[in-house]
């Protein structure tokens, strides 16, 4: 493609894209939807002002490898690695049902085998980059759908080879033999292992020689090398650039180089997966869309129907509540991305007609455009009290056994440790949580109040006894089933204690407005324990640091939220700093003010802080004389102003700069 015919065509894409997406902004759609119709708008079948679209395509297809590398090292091979059997599971149950699926439909409509058999294939792939996309809006990742979501894409992406390796074969061509199929399947899941293996032991060494260089130029050229390498790697040996974009960033995940990575990948993917939106638009034929809207329209509610019915049936099958299954369905709902590679390359062979061919890119663009709604309106649909979980009374026998306890909602890293601390000290607690092997490892370590469910459902908190509880203790990765929660069991037992973990700013205000009685951002700590660690090089003592960070949690962070409060807070900071404090100092071996008298070192003059008392050998000696003779290892009792004793600190230790 011509180079400055393809810059235009870039300007013209984001041009468009910014007054309709500000619209969908303003009518609250998301902007998903937006970019569709930019694509439609200004694509071959609308105003024409792009008509060829190949290197758009390509552009598209890096986008969705940025945001596949982005999940891969949010996700952390360790958790990935212990989640593996439930993909292997949903993913491929989820393939199987859903191929038989379209294999009945193409032989229900009298199509061959061979034709039905691709209808499966086309049907079983959702799309990565819509799903993930709504899942990164909603911060959705992590919570029950969104892992049962991303375990799925995966399974399916992978996939794409052994199909696109049959399609000669449903051709009627004879150019594909089973055992070379089989071999490239072996072939691929091998390829798969070497680079994740190769990538974790190399790439991280690598970044550290180059992070050593502090040059921040230069590890974002790396990151964007990395990310394009594996995946251009992976594609030249028949997989797709999506996975290798995700085994690179599986193989970083749990390094030290995560957060700095994602930050400098962000603004590449989010302009690449916008393009990629709006390539999803040009490609549907407005033409023949008007003339067969009904029928493709209905085309593209049986294949959400079908898709959703089953991902609902699976995930509940697995002991999921329904509002998960819900979530689930509706986001694997459509039709994926490579569904298109998969169709075209059947079209080419003439393994479907053109009509079918038609009739599935008008019906899977639809399908786009409407999953977005379902899943904002499934969204809705739950937040409305009880309306998908309607609570039956629970017996006083089938509640746990227990009053004045602590409930705990999730067992991650902050709820395990919560319950050690409540061991120890005799605390009668409570746990719920959805991972079922989390609860089986809690009652092994005989944890019998142990409850698995939603712990946003009015009857599981019930069976833990909320209204007799004391404290509940909100750790859970969801947002939503956060603050579900909160709001159920508020409504239970208003003098609930709630303490509220979260990762989003944003939710502080609604999680407080709610009846959360304490709000623990993680940002925001981080943030104190920061600082705490600053002012205590500044000798500030630890009861002065414990009083600045309570104020700030008093005020629920708005310091750091830039909330504008009374100036009280401020004042009481202020009011505490321009107080005196103590400091102990030890002589060590060597020091040079060894041998010198206090009036030799004139510290109360250079300094302004003075010297209270000297203990030696365990006897202390209050206000020495000046004349008094300092020892190895006499420890000097110091007070001042914080930034004397900074000063006095400087001189003992023989700093000439005492102004530093």
């Amino acid at each position: 493609m011509d180079g400055l015919k393809f810059f235009h065509q870039l300007i013209i894409i984001l041009g468009f894209s910014i007054p309709v997406i500000y619209v969908f902004n303003k009518i609250k759609l998301p902007s998903i939807i937006g970019f569709l119709i930019t694509g439609i708008i200004i694509g071959p079948f609308g105003l024409k002002l792009i008509d060829d679209t190949a290197g758009i395509q390509f552009l598209a297809e890096i986008g969705v490898a940025f945001l596949l590398f982005t999940i891969g090292i949010e996700i952390q091979i360790s958790r990935f690695l212990k989640n593996l059997s439930e993909i292997l599971l949903t993913g491929g149950m989820q393939i199987l049902c859903t191929f038989i699926a379209g294999m009945a439909i193409g032989l229900a409509m009298q199509l061959s085998v061979s034709q039905s058999v691709f209808i499966g294939f086309i049907l079983a792939h959702s799309s990565s980059a819509l799903i993930l996309k709504i899942l990164k809006d909603r911060s959705d990742e992590k919570a029950p759908q969104g892992r049962i979501s991303i375990g799925i894409i995966l399974f399916q992406d992978m996939m794409v080879v052994p199909m696109m390796l049959l399609i000669p074969f449903l051709a009627g061509g004879s150019g594909t033999e089973p055992l070379l199929i089989i071999w490239k399947v072996v072939k691929s899941i091998l390829i798969i292992i070497v680079i994740l293996v190769a990538a974790r032991y190399v790439i991280p060494r690598l970044l550290e020689q180059l992070v050593s260089m502090n040059m921040r130029d230069v590890l974002v050229i790396a990151s964007v090398v990395i990310t394009m390498g594996i995946a251009g790697i992976t594609e030249s040996l028949g997989l797709s650039l999506a996975i290798g974009a995700f085994l690179a960033g599986l193989a970083l995940s749990d390094t030290d180089f995560t957060h700095q990575i994602i930050s400098d990948i962000t603004p590449f993917r989010d302009v690449f997966l916008s393009v990629f939106f709006v390539s999803f638009g040009m490609i549907l034929n407005l033409d023949f869309l008007r003339a067969n809207p009904g029928y493709i329209l209905l085309v593209s509610l049986i294949i959400i129907l079908i898709k959703a019915t089953i991902v609902f049936g699976l995930v509940k099958l697995l002991g999921y509540p329904l509002r998960v299954a819900l979530l689930s369905g509706v986001l694997l709902s459509q039709i994926g991305e490579f569904s298109f590679v998969l169709a075209s390359q059947g079209f080419k062979n003439n393994i479907i007609s053109n009509n079918i061919y038609q009739t599935f890119i008008g019906a899977s663009v639809l399908t786009f455009i409407i999953t977005p709604l379902l899943v904002s309106l499934v969204y809705y649909l739950l937040a409305r009290k009880n309306i998908f979980d309607p609570a039956r009374d629970v017996k006083p026998d089938e509640r746990a056994q227990v009053s004045n306890h602590v409930i705990i909602c999730g067992m991650g890293l902050n709820g395990r440790n919560l319950v050690r601390v409540l061991k120890d000290t005799a605390i009668n607690y409570v746990i719920i949580d959805l991972n079922f092997q989390k609860i089986k490892k809690s009652k092994s370590k005989g944890d019998k109040n142990t409850i698995w469910g939603d712990a946003s459902s009015v009857e599981i908190l019930r069976r833990a006894n909320v209204e007799a509880a004391r404290v509940m203790v909100i750790a859970i990765s969801d947002r939503f089933l956060t603050k579900s929660c909160l709001s159920n069991a508020k409504a239970i037992n208003p003098k609930l204690h709630v303490i509220v973990r979260t990762k989003y700013l944003a939710d502080i205000e609604d999680l407080l407005a709610m009846g959360a009685d304490d709000v623990i951002p993680e940002e925001f700590e981080t943030s104190i324990q920061i600082f705490s660690r600053v002012l205590k090089m500044f000798h500030i003592p630890n009861s002065i640091i414990l009083t600045q960070g309570n104020i700030i949690r008093n005020q629920s962070y708005g310091v750091f939220r830039e909330v504008r409060y009374t100036q009280e807070a401020f004042d009481q900071i202020s009011q505490i700093l321009a107080q005196g404090t103590i400091e102990t100092y030890f002589i060590a071996a060597g020091n040079p003010i060894i041998g010198k008298s206090i009036r030799e070192i004139n510290l109360k003059a250079q300094s302004g802080a003075l010297i209270i008392n000297i203990i030696r050998n365990n006897q202390t000696i209050t206000n020495p004389p000046s004349e008094f003779i300092l020892e190895t290892a006499d420890q000097l009792i110091i007070f001042g102003s914080h930034s004397a004793i900074d000063l006095a600190l400087g001189i003992l230790n023989g700093h000439d700069d005492t102004s530093a």
